[in-house]
């Protein structure tokens, strides 16, 4: 048996599995990375505890949102704060003997991807995780490219409006990039700003606008729930067109849990792709939804401690 552990700023989640990639258990619960580091580390601590006295635990792997080192240091996460050069594998392995590995979270869902999804054919592609922010990971000759500091790929980090000044972080490298302007958090106040305009729109209905409820709206054809979609579309179609420009790779795999929207996002994605790459690569390119979904992360993660073995 394998352990994923999936750390998200939103959600902490964690499964265990077989040789085969099965999830054997799993569970989820409150990141609550406003309560601090330490306190994060520790629900990780009982985590890989509860695991190793309920099965046999061969390995450990651990996906981070943020740019990680090949020592297991987290250099920066900008959606936990407060995770600037943190040795988070020296802390844990503090706590355990079992081998244990630690990688970007989005690097281990493509890993999931590329081994038992929707890229297990394919050599190269672009993957792109949609959540409470942006992540991505580059694949070339089914392997993923780390570029010289492990933090090639991150796609939410692509400048789209070099002018912009709202982000809330006060860092430049934040302003005006791509996870700015569709995070989830940048998603639902999009809408609502849109819902200003449309008074009779069925989101009005909702006593909090979630991404699910506006792709539920969307899909029923609510006009402000397409006018969102279609703009963060956009954004999203204008992302990925600049990374395949880069990279000449024709497909990109959405993943996430943002990816279970509705297709009207999607297709305005590939519509924008279409017309922004370059003529070689809109004419291959490609828009997949991940095979795995809310359980790439911990299939990944497992599978790269898996490795180690």
């Amino acid at each position: 048996m394998y352990l994923g552990i999936d750390l998200g700023g939103t959600n902490l989640k964690s499964g265990v599995i077989d040789d085969n990639g099965n999830i054997i258990e799993n569970s989820n619960c409150p990141t609550n990375a406003d309560e601090g580091y330490n306190s994060v580390i520790n629900k990780i601590k009982e985590i890989i505890g509860d695991s190793e006295s309920k099965f046999n635990i061969k390995s450990i792997g651990i996906g981070v949102p943020g740019i990680v080192s090949d020592e297991g240091l987290i250099r920066i996460s900008p959606n936990l704060p407060g995770w600037i050069n943190l040795p988070l594998k020296k802390k844990l392995t503090e706590s355990t003997t079992l081998p244990l590995t630690i990688d970007n979270d989005a690097n281990t869902a493509a890993i999931a991807e590329l081994e038992l999804g929707a890229g297990k054919e394919l050599n190269n592609f672009i993957y792109i995780t949609l959540g409470t922010g942006v992540g991505g990971t580059i694949i070339i000759n089914r392997k993923i490219f780390r570029g010289d500091s492990g933090g090639a790929g991150e796609i939410g980090h692509t400048i789209i409006d070099a002018n912009d000044k709202s982000n809330c972080y006060n860092t430049s490298f934040r302003s005006g990039i791509l996870e700015e302007f569709i995070g989830r958090k940048q998603i639902i106040e999009l809408a609502k700003r849109i819902l200003l305009n449309f008074p009779d729109s069925i989101l009005n209905k909702n006593d909090e606008v979630d991404v699910s409820s506006i792709s539920d709206a969307a899909a029923m054809g609510d006009t402000a729930a397409i006018e969102c979609f279609n703009k963060i579309g956009y954004y999203l179609g204008v992302g990925i067109a600049s990374a395949m420009n880069l990279l000449d790779i024709s497909t990109s795999i959405i993943g996430g849990g943002i990816s279970l929207s509705d297709n009207i996002l999607f297709d305005c994605a590939l519509k924008i792709i279409k017309q922004r790459a370059l003529p070689p690569i809109a004419l291959r390119a490609e828009l997949r939804k991940a095979f795995f979904t809310k359980h790439a992360g911990i299939i990944g993660a497992a599978l790269l401690g898996k490795k180690l073995l």
